[in-house]
């Protein structure tokens, strides 16, 4: 007999099916997906029990209905490790994670549609309401660079650190979405060095320093 799994449950059917006129190889039903549609068309007096088996594998061939993309769904184009890109018909969104100190940013770089006001939102909030000068000009500082203001809306959740810490963190998302929605812009990003993670954070304190360097006074007796 031969045997082919399906939902967990075994199904054992012989080598050679006399009403279906067709040999069945010991494959996986997915595998089979092909043949099995072709069998269906050939086979008038198919046992029900048959037919409704292989009718389920030629639907499984093209994946379940719910894996399957409908227009409404945004669907991944391009996974990197720095970024994702999502499309939906003709709109583009960007996905990227920007860095600095201890602050951490998930950045949504979306591309402005018609009829659309741009926005640069930062945990809700507008990015003028919710940083102070000089960290708002920080976080459009890559739209400044590359003469792109406007053609972009900005959605960024942030988390840690402090203000400073915070806006350079969003820059950096920002910086690594909008190179991911346009690929010639590296260049003029990476020299301006928004691309690159800035390692630097303050240096822990010592036990017996006043900071992480300084040293106490001095007293000889």
């Amino acid at each position: 007999l031969r045997c082919l799994a399906y939902d967990g449950m075994l199904v054992r059917a012989s080598a050679r099916l006399p009403r279906l006129g067709v040999v069945l190889p010991a494959r996986s039903l997915k595998s089979i997906s092909a043949e099995s549609a072709a069998h269906i068309e050939k086979a008038s007096t198919v046992a029900p029990a048959w037919k409704a088996i292989l009718e389920r594998v030629a639907a499984d061939a093209e994946g379940p209905a719910a894996e399957r993309p409908s227009a409404d769904q945004w669907v991944k184009t391009k996974a990197t490790v720095r970024y994702t890109i999502l499309e939906r018909g003709e709109h583009k969104r960007c996905f990227a994670v920007g860095k600095r100190k201890s602050s951490v940013a998930q950045v949504t770089l979306e591309v402005v549609r018609d009829g659309q006001q741009p926005l640069v939102e930062v945990n809700g909030k507008l990015h003028l309401d919710y940083f102070p000068w000089p960290h708002t000009a920080t976080v459009v500082s890559p739209f400044l660079l590359t003469q792109t203001s406007g053609k972009y809306s900005v959605r960024a959740i942030v988390n840690g650190g402090g203000l400073s810490g915070q806006a350079q963190a969003v820059r950096h998302g920002v910086a690594t979405a909008l190179q991911g929605l346009q690929p010639e812009l590296r260049g003029a990003l990476k020299r301006a060095d928004m691309l690159t993670r800035d390692p630097r954070v303050v240096e822990p304190k010592k036990p017996g320093k006043v900071k992480s360097r300084k040293s106490p006074q001095w007293v000889k007796r």
